[in-house]
């Protein structure tokens, strides 16, 4: 594959009534555009407090940009990575329900949030590279990198250990995941020794109120992941940040690799 090809040509849009934002952004010569998720105050503490300056950085889920935007401001190259048109969101396939009209109504919102990000592209007038696809089939050619950030979107997908292992098998350094903790377990915080490092299934066919969030993630799950996958020292912390306008609480642990991913370290092997 022509490693050219598999970026995103960049587009021009001028339109913000045909964008959607993940995030609450301050651009360059424009108001402030609202987003549910507002990073801003505690963007630093969302990302671990992990230098970006001269690091090649993969961003996994990056829906308008906000967190790709601020790591190429602190001095990355960045990558964003993200669904287009093309693909489609791990939807829960709820029996009974309509899926493909489902599917087929959420690409409308998929080319939204994409809209976003190229507004904000130009806006910030950003040498951000863009590669489209599904977490699960990240090209090898995009790589390497030395930091992978997952901003909150294990969640939302149905095999997030998959996911982390098609991305950070193109990491050599550092590994970013950060994960949101629901309300009503906010407990785990303080008595993090009471939690069982096991996933909890969110759907549920009586109410079908999670349509595209799967999981909720234990901190120390994910620290269990990372080790499988060679970042087995993990430092994890405790946040909180505004989600329409309500503080939510959130974890981000932050890996370093120490063993290669196993397919570099069969391709050593065979040399």
């Amino acid at each position: 594959m022509n490693r050219a090809s598999v970026f995103a040509t960049p587009q021009v849009v001028t339109d913000l009534g045909d964008c959607l934002f993940y995030h609450t952004t301050d651009l360059p010569g424009h108001r402030t555009i609202a987003g549910p998720w507002d990073l801003r105050p505690g963007i630093a503490k969302y990302l671990g407090g992990v230098s970006f300056r001269g690091k090649r950085i993969l961003d996994v889920g990056a829906a308008s940009g906000f967190l790709s935007f601020h790591m190429e401001r602190e001095g990355g190259e960045v990558v964003s990575y993200d669904l287009s048109e093309a693909q489609a969101w791990d939807h829960v396939p709820y029996a009974g329900t309509d899926l493909p009209g489902i599917v087929s109504n959420a690409r409308a919102r998929i080319r939204k949030l994409n809209n976003s990000y190229w507004y904000c592209h130009r806006a910030h007038g950003s040498k951000n590279r863009v590669v489209h696809g599904t977490a699960y089939t990240i090209p090898a050619d995009i790589g390497p990198f030395d930091i992978g950030v997952f901003g909150s979107i294990l969640e939302h997908l149905r095999d997030p250990f998959l996911a982390l292992q098609a991305g950070l098998a193109l990491v050599t350094e550092t590994a970013i995941i950060a994960e949101t903790i629901p309300r009503r377990r906010f407990w785990h915080r303080w008595v993090p020794w009471r939690m069982a490092p096991e996933m909890r299934f969110l759907p549920d066919a009586r109410t079908q109120t999670h349509d595209a969030t799967w999981w909720v993630l234990p901190p120390q799950l994910v620290q269990q992941f990372l080790g499988v996958l060679g970042f087995e020292p993990t430092r994890m912390t405790y946040h909180t940040q505004l989600f329409e306008g309500s503080r939510r609480l959130l974890y981000t642990i932050v890996g370093k690799r120490t063993k290669p991913a196993a397919q570099m370290q069969m391709a050593s092997r065979a040399a």
